[in-house]
């Protein structure tokens, strides 16, 4: 019988930046990845994640209980089910959060190689920055990160009115001071998606010492006298079992804690519910749900400014030749150019930015906007950066190949109401700024008419959803902290041999898109993994 060093179950962002760091240190390693191999050529252009979206064989969509804070609408969220997670399918969005995201960890944990200096450097050595270097930025790391490729005339516009508006423009939200409006930069390099197969597992990939399970679900860890000692899988119908010295686990916020109630590992009440036998009772399994939620506001604007109808036609045809044979032009953006990090309160207001206010070229629309034609559109797109509503992750049934029941709990606090509602109070304001009140031809959503505060958050209540970014579901946390199910090692509490190197480690949200942090926390929690 093999038994591996390392097992690492989910082979997304953080999985295989843990296990490239391990297969250097000269370990065996074994990951196991529910999703099949990304072999989709269309992902690695920035522009081909959008039509992914719906339908995608490389995502795994679910849908939340229904939320009675919001007349029990149900939520559609999709995770990533595919060889390197997130980065194969995300927008490549490259964003870390501020230095207080990080302050709040500390304080949780009492460790400050969680803090924002010490993150920093981890950071840093993953990136290979197209632009930017010096004390934030790297530019040695296997991780492409650039400006896009293309901006559209629209976004150039959005930039200027902000700045009209008192907002200055910021060149880098990513050393620390995200206050301003600017480009976002990507995890894209030479036109294409720098996902971390490409940029990580590549160059590794013929090592003997790695083995990697694709299209396998693993159903529960083995545990035994409180120690992990494998993990149980299906494939195809057949049930097998793979040993190993330590168990990592980086299946995301809504599959980790699965699989740990499935092992036996969460809070007793539920566990014995469904007959599962308790091996350590962690009431904070599932949990502490976070995620940037947001809310469009949508207009219908001139023609030629945006990205309506840039993949149809013609202009498909176009589009599509200038960015094989140069790699330039629509198809290296994946359609958000730009950003503003505010608080809709007080322009002026620098510190911990409470919104990301995207500024999106089209006219957004999706199941709760059938009735709209689409057609050139701006949609400024208010997403809450450090929600104080939660949420949790519980089980349905005994049977591990079943979902889980996700509770997001979107405006179940009165502070992301109230943020929220002045968010889209100054989005109206915004496209009545010049120079981008020039091309606004009239508000679709919510409606000149909606003016009130209470029909302004009915809306609210009506269009929120997720911006995919759950996080939390395993916090991290003191020994004093009952809900903590790490301790500050990333190790689970009472179970040896046992971790957890995804975003489900989050005390809380970062104000950042979740693809860079994951990789920042799986390369310093194996560092601390490999010097203890």
């Amino acid at each position: 019988m093999k038994i591996f060093d390392f097992i690492i179950v989910g082979g997304g962002t953080s999985g295989t930046v843990t296990a490239e760091k391990l297969i250097k240190n000269g370990h065996t390693v074994l990951i196991i990845e529910e999703g099949k191999k990304n072999s989709n050529p269309f992902l690695s252009m920035p522009a081909g994640w959008i039509p992914m979206l719906e339908g995608s064989p490389y995502l795994k969509f679910y849908k939340s209980s229904p939320q009675p804070q919001l007349g029990n609408r149900q939520h559609d969220i999709a995770q990533a089910k595919v060889f390197g997670g997130g980065s194969s399918v995300n927008g490549m969005v490259y964003m870390r959060g501020k230095p207080s995201d990080y302050e709040n960890w500390v304080r949780e944990t009492g460790d400050e190689r969680w803090g924002w200096d010490s993150l920093l450097q981890n950071y840093k050595q993953l990136e290979n920055n197209q632009r930017l270097g010096g004390e934030f930025h790297g530019n040695g790391g296997p991780i492409k990160v650039s400006d896009p490729g293309y901006v559209a005339e629209g976004s150039n516009l959005y930039i200027k009115s902000m700045q009209n508006l008192g907002l200055p423009y910021n060149r880098d939200f990513n050393n620390g001071k995200q206050y301003g409006v600017g480009l976002m930069q990507y995890t894209i390099g030479d036109g294409k998606r720098c996902d971390t197969i490409s940029s990580i597992i590549k160059p590794i990939i013929k090592n003997k010492k790695l083995k990697i399970k694709l299209n396998t679900t693993v159903t529960k860890v083995i545990i035994e006298n409180k120690k992990a000692t494998g993990v149980e899988t299906i494939s195809n119908g057949i049930n097998e079992k793979f040993f190993g010295k330590e168990i990592i686990l980086t299946a995301g916020a809504l599959i980790t804690p699965k699989i740990l109630m499935h092992s036996g590992i969460g809070e007793e009440t539920q566990l014995r519910k469904f007959d599962i036998n308790v091996k350590e009772n962690l009431p904070g399994v599932g949990k502490n749900l976070q995620d940037h939620h947001e809310v469009p506001f949508v207009t219908r604007a001139k023609p030629g400014y945006g990205y309506f109808k840039q993949d149809k036609g013609w202009r498909m045809i176009r589009n599509g030749i200038q960015y094989l044979l140069f790699k330039s032009g629509p198809v290296t953006s994946n359609g958000v150019d730009c950003c503003s990090f505010l608080n809709p309160e007080d322009l002026q207001d620098s510190t911990d930015p409470k919104i990301k206010l995207y500024c999106v070229q089209i006219m957004y629309t999706d199941r709760d906007t059938k009735g709209i034609k689409p057609d050139h559109g701006v949609t400024l797109t208010s997403c809450i950066m450090n929600p104080k509503s939660r949420g949790d992750v519980t089980l349905n049934s005994s049977n591990p190949l079943d979902l889980p029941n996700i509770n997001p709990n979107f405006l179940s606090n009165q502070d992301d109401i109230k943020t929220l509602l002045e968010s889209v109070k100054l989005a109206r304001k915004i496209i009545k700024t010049k120079p981008l009140s020039d091309i606004i031809l009239d508000e679709i959503l919510p409606g000149e008419k909606i003016i009130d505060d209470d029909s302004l958050i009915n809306y609210c209540k009506k269009m929120i959803k997720t911006n995919w970014h759950p996080v939390g579901t395993c916090k991290m946390g003191n020994d004093n902290d009952r809900l903590a199910v790490l301790n500050s090692k990333l190790q689970v509490k009472g179970i040896e041999n046992l971790r957890v190197f995804d975003v489900s480690m989050m005390p809380n949200i970062v104000s950042a898109n979740t693809n860079a942090p994951a990789m920042a926390i799986a390369d310093n929690a194996t560092n601390i993994m490999l010097k203890g």
